[in-house]
């Protein structure tokens, strides 16, 4: 068996406050994109989306494409975003600028 550590199960996300107002967010791991009025509303579409995507990913009949879609990683400019959001909000507070973490839907895992 392959060695899962809990880590895998953890989806990284960000959101940032655009100029116009409204809120944009990225999941890094499937490079899924949203807009959201507020930082709670972007977290909970994202949950949202995230679930989507994957039950159409596992409710596909080329299976032998479901390891891909799962490994859509955002680009490397997005994931220094991300780290650099992270670094800026230890040393101080930014209201503009969030950071958060989905887990996997664990309900959707036994659909395979």
């Amino acid at each position: 068996m392959a060695n899962i550590r809990p880590g895998n199960f953890v989806l990284r996300c960000y959101g940032y406050k655009t100029k116009k107002g409204n809120w944009f967010g990225l999941c890094l791991n499937f490079n899924l994109a949203i807009e959201a009025d507020s930082p709670e509303l972007l977290e909970e579409k994202m949950r949202a989306v995230i679930e989507s995507y994957i039950d159409t990913v596992l409710d596909t009949d080329d299976r032998k494409s479901v390891p891909q879609l799962l490994t859509r990683r955002a680009p490397i400019y997005d994931w220094l975003i991300y780290y650099l959001i992270k670094v800026i909000r230890l040393s101080r507070q930014f209201p503009d600028k969030v950071i958060f973490k989905e887990f996997i839907p664990f309900h959707l895992a036994h659909s395979c």
